[in-house]
């Protein structure tokens, strides 16, 4: 077994070297960096196997029975002080500059260097036990104990510098959210702004949906029922393809002539329906939720105006018939989930009628 645990200790030796030779050199750019980064890895890796069969060996052999007497107490020590080495060895090899836990920043970046010969060295020592007659007891397993005192101590360190870090991460998370909404919102306000009701109120329609804040919302309403004919826009807009943007506004706001919207909306229902043919011949690749949005606002739309006593089944069967329209070969289809949604409507209507 010497011959495996000493094998495994010049495994450990050579990656030690190799360490030992990068320490301290800044990080190269470009495609060296990566290198530099693998080398790192490769020679850590180097480190941690050769110590990890090194100290299997000896504790194996009973080599750690002067840490305690009792069995799981000793195995509990030494696997957690493996742990902790393999740990705190592996900041010191792989992290250099301000990213590296403060720890490990004040321990240096050199850290690698004079770290693991202690360890290596009482290494060797504990798997050839007869030089343990050349170098007295007290200097090899006080070294070995030092290092293993400090990755433990630099580990609990490095875990609470985590644990504090989280709520403030958390926070600056949301710091940050917070003025991305701030930034967005007052972009919207901005726009609603320079908006001209008269011409342009089809663009700010969907600042007047639920998915809005309540600040846009309340000035695109305020800035659309500044023109005295907002209404009267609405309705001719249902009758063009821009028909998409007013149902949204029609099943989130109320308008003041209800009955104004009655017949248009029927009309606005057919204008959805051929721009759901033409997107069903023009699109490649289609995803589930596509026309899901458009027809759950139609359908809002109609159950709000139903009281009116329109007949609007006719227009959603075209609607729902677009959906049918045949895919070419190239076409990548999906299972949307605006079709069962349109059946049940049709069935429910069926049943009621």
């Amino acid at each position: 077994m010497n011959v495996f645990g000493n094998l495994a200790l010049l495994l450990a030796f050579i990656g030690y070297f190799s360490l030992a030779s990068m320490a301290g050199k800044p990080t190269p750019g470009g495609d060296y960096g990566v290198g530099h980064a693998f080398a790192l890895l490769f020679a850590y890796a180097a480190v941690a196997v050769g110590i990890s069969i090194a100290t299997a060996i000896v504790l194996w052999k009973g080599g750690f029975d002067w840490v305690t007497e009792k069995t799981t107490l000793r195995n509990t020590f030494v696997i957690s002080g493996l742990i902790a080495l393999l740990i705190f060895s592996f900041f010191a090899a792989m992290i250099n500059g301000g990213g590296a836990p403060w720890v490990m920043r004040i321990l240096g970046k050199y850290t690698i260097v004079w770290a693991l010969p202690p360890l290596l060295l009482a290494g060797l020592i504990l798997v050839n036990t007869s030089l343990q007659s050349l170098v007295p007891a007290v200097i090899w397993q006080w070294a070995l104990k030092g290092v293993v005192l400090i990755s433990a101590v630099s580990c609990v360190l490095m875990l609470g510098q985590w644990l504090v870090n989280i709520p403030i991460a958390a926070a600056q998370h949301a710091e940050m959210r917070d003025a991305e909404d701030a930034h967005r919102q007052q972009e919207f306000l901005d726009q609603i702004e320079k908006n001209n009701p008269k011409t342009e109120m089809v663009l700010i329609l969907v600042f007047t949906t639920k998915h809005h804040d309540k600040a846009v919302r309340e000035a695109a309403l305020a800035k659309i029922k500044s023109n005295p004919e907002w209404q009267q826009y609405l309705v001719s807009r249902l009758e063009t393809p821009w028909a998409g943007e007013v149902f949204p506004f029609l099943a989130d706001n109320d308008v003041e002539d209800r009955r104004l919207f009655a017949e248009p909306i029927k009309a606005g229902i057919l204008k959805m329906a051929e721009k759901f043919k033409d997107s069903m011949e023009r699109t490649h690749t289609f995803y589930d939720g596509q026309f899901y949005s458009e027809t759950q606002a139609i359908l809002q739309t109609i159950a709000k105006f139903q009281d009116l006593g329109v007949d609007s089944a006719p227009a959603v069967r075209k609607l729902r018939k677009a959906l049918d329209t045949p895919l070419k070969s190239y076409q990548q289809a999906a299972n949307l989930r605006c079709i069962p949604v349109l059946d049940s409507w049709l069935k429910k209507y069926e049943k009621e009628k």
